[in-house]
């Protein structure tokens, strides 16, 4: 211990001495030299612990440590602590120990990182694959993260991340950054919508250079109540919560602190010591006598940008939007929207554009209506919405729109749906329509926009889109005031407009726009199985469709475990999945589509008498799970999957019948011994007969074949088809009385 100490004594001694400034993103952009007093005075939590009555001074709160034992490995605490921005350069924490002696430096680092370390279970291990690290590489560089960040070839102006490889492991930093408003509700590091695999990715990448797990870091019960004592003697409480509640320290008032005394001085002392630029201490005195100041709605909106770094990605009144050396990382999916289609639109006048609710949910949760955007519309939470949306709505005016309103007995829901289509103002060309497109662009869907956008600000834009944006696609309907549609309301533009809102206005109770007809997405069969994974008719998202060579399909449900339906002929239509952004299902395109009944396809029976169970829907641990599939060399699938703890492979494939048939064979296989009393359930009809020799005509479509005797039973209006599972192996034909 005392080698390591001296050790950590040396190298907290040259970080001392190699400090960097604090780095704050937002104040690197030109024009913020007049905000730079008021941002630090927040960003660096002066008036956490010196109180001010000023909101544009209110302290950025601290990491939550109260589970920060979980987080970060106590080793990195250690010595983070000893020397912070030396560790992490350009890092807003103070050294809190700048102070002490060497020796009692280190020893007060050292157990304040073991009380951090109790606080918390110990952190899991593991590390990055190169799979997970390479598709982490390609969100990191699309999803926005480099809009701050540097991405993976240097950029400057990008906020430094730290020694991330030695603070986490790939579990705590995927929590992490799945949740990182949980930990720092100050919005600075923002929630990017990461599903729970997309931040283990994305950690892998963070992580790729961790090549063994950390050495864990355990608590002594003496070094971390003595760091207990510290973190409250040091006044670390003013910043960070821990869990326990804490008097918030009292000290001097911001506007009566001394310009040239305590943390403004250039000179180590009994206070917080910031390894402060001499502009930084500069914009930091001047701002103390701003204390009685009244900021404008304008100054205050620049400040919020400012702290959350939104200019970043936005550009607003001609300052800020993707830099240069980063725009190569912004991009989109659909290439004929140009630029609108990859960059983060502009927030000039966007108190006007949008809705007060709508502009809180965007900056609170993140809410987007760009799907075609692969930059995710970070939340910045609850607590920064607020003031923002209040601002935005202050500054951002336009004069009244002149038009007139058209009367309910115009049917004016009748002459937008008509002026919205394909033979009016073909809006359905460009836009979506409830998330399907007619056409291969894909613009905002205009089910949104009433919901979203200011009326004022509507007629003001589709009287002459380029004025609010240059770049648009958007055509001028109305050129020198003339309507291309005289007569329709006369010709008025102002009417028309007003009908084509009132239409929208109805949002998703509206009527699809006339003439919108969306371009089939026939998915063909040839010498191999094709599967699609999405949804299909009576099955929800996990629904597992696969066409046969020869013309023959089925669809399988891998919630409930069950073969859902079997057709002849063509396989789907997919535009509702692909061109409804996974909203819709796939239509199926055969005839003599054969459809078996929902519920388990397997269950234990008690008595021959026993009601086939329902399919509970609600979420729970069940004892049937889904295992996904293997392929043979046809891209055949082998479904595999779990019930009543039972595992079962279950494969189909074409084979050929007479007179031109083409039927599916069906192999069941039980690697281990089945419960007692369990049951497949074949088919269930209001007709089920029985043609001797284990064959079933169900309904007038399906012929049914077994391996071994089925027991049919009636249920009340329909029969059910049984066979009892004892091991081995079952084989089934489907034969449709169709041919393909």
């Amino acid at each position: 211990m005392k080698v390591f100490l001296q050790a950590l004594c040396a190298a907290a001694l040259i970080g001392i001495l190699h400090a960097q400034p604090p780095f704050i993103a937002g104040l690197e952009r030109e024009g913020t030299e007049p905000l730079a007093g008021a941002v630090l005075a927040g960003e660096l939590g002066c008036t956490a612990c010196h109180p001010s009555g000023q909101p544009a001074f209110a302290a950025k709160p601290g990491p939550d440590l109260s589970a920060i034992g979980t987080r970060a490995n106590g080793a990195h605490l250690r010595r983070f602590l000893a020397a912070p921005s030396a560790v992490k350069p350009g890092t807003t924490m103070p050294d809190m120990l700048a102070h002490l002696p060497d020796a009692e430096r280190e020893d007060a680092a050292n157990a304040l990182a073991h009380y951090l370390a109790s606080l918390g279970r110990p952190m899991a291990s593991g590390l990055p694959t190169p799979d997970a690290a390479e598709r982490g590489a390609t969100l990191y560089h699309s999803v926005g993260c480099v809009a701050c960040h540097s991405p993976e070839k240097s950029v400057a102006g990008s906020v430094p991340p730290g020694p991330l490889a030695e603070k986490y492991s790939v579990a705590s930093l995927a929590a992490f950054l799945e949740r990182p408003l949980e930990v720092r509700p100050g919005g600075r590091m923002p929630d990017s919508h990461l599903g729970r695999a997309e931040a283990a990715d994305l950690a892998s990448y963070l992580l790729r250079d961790q090549l063994a797990p950390l050495t864990p870091f355990l608590p002594e019960p003496a070094l971390a109540a003595r760091g207990k004592r510290l973190f409250t003697e040091l006044r670390c409480h003013a910043c960070h919560r821990t869990g326990e509640p804490l008097a918030t320290p009292m000290l001097t008032a911001f506007g009566q602190l001394r310009p040239a005394e305590g943390c403004l001085a250039d000179k180590p002392g009994g206070w917080p010591r910031y390894p402060l630029a001499e502009n930084q201490r500069a914009s930091l005195r001047a701002v103390l006598s701003e204390e009685a100041k009244i900021w404008t709605p304008a100054e205050q909106v620049s400040l919020a940008l400012t702290r959350l770094n939104c200019l970043a990605c936005h550009q607003r009144d001609g300052l800020g939007g993707v830099a240069a050396n980063r725009g190569e990382y912004f991009t989109g999916e659909d290439e004929n929207l140009g630029d609108q289609g990859r960059l983060p639109p502009p927030l000039t006048g966007v108190g006007a554009k949008l809705k007060a609710a709508w502009l809180r949910e965007v900056i609170a949760n993140g809410a987007s209506v760009r799907p075609y955007l692969r930059t995710r519309m970070p939340k910045f939470g609850v607590v920064n919405a607020g003031s923002l949306t209040d601002g935005f709505k202050a500054l951002d005016t336009l004069s009244p729109a002149r038009f007139t309103r058209v009367a309910p007995g115009e049917k004016p829901h009748q002459v937008g749906r008509e002026l919205a289509g394909s033979k009016g103002l073909n809006c359905v060309a460009c836009h979506t329509f409830r998330e399907k497109a007619a056409g291969t662009i894909r613009a905002l869907d205009l089910m949104t926009m009433a919901e979203r956008l200011e009326e004022n600000w509507f007629h003001h834009y589709l009287a002459q889109p380029q004025q609010f944006s240059p770049l648009t696609i958007m055509p001028a309907f109305w050129p020198d005031g003339k309507s291309p549609l005289p007569n329709l309301l006369g010709g008025d533009p102002g009417r028309q407009r007003d009908a084509l809102w009132q239409y929208l206005e109805q949002g998703p109770d509206a009527t699809e726009p006339a003439g919108f007809v969306l371009e089939p997405l026939i998915v063909t069969v040839k010498d191999e199985a094709v599967i699609i994974r999405r949804a299909f008719p009576s099955i929800g998202k996990r629904g597992i469709g696969v066409g046969y060579p020869g013309g023959i399909n089925l669809s399988f449900d891998a919630e409930q475990m069950r073969l859902a339906s079997v057709w002849s002929g063509g396989f789907i239509e997919a535009s509702g999945l692909w061109l409804g952004q996974g909203a819709g299902q796939a239509r199926i395109l055969g005839k003599d589509t054969v459809t078996f009944p929902p519920g388990p396809a397997f269950a234990v029976l008690a008595t021959p008498a026993t009601p086939w169970p329902a399919f509970d829907p609600t979420p729970r641990p069940r004892s049937s799970s889904f295992k996904g599939y293997t392929l043979d060399d046809r891209q055949r699938p082998t479904f595999r999957y779990v019930v009543d703890g039972l595992a079962v492979e279950d494969f189909f494939r074409e084979r050929p019948a007479a007179a031109g048939h083409i039927q599916l064979e069906r192999t069941l296989r039980f690697p281990g011994a089945p419960p007692a009393g369990l049951h497949f359930r074949v088919a269930a009809d209001k007709s089920i007969e029985s043609r001797g020799a284990n064959e079933f005509a169900v309904g007038r479509s399906l012929v049914v074949r077994l391996s071994a005797p089925g027991t049919m039973r009636d249920t009340g209006d329909t029969k059910e088809l049984l066979l009892p599972v004892t091991g081995g192996e079952l084989k089934l034909e489907y034969q449709l009385n169709a041919k393909p």
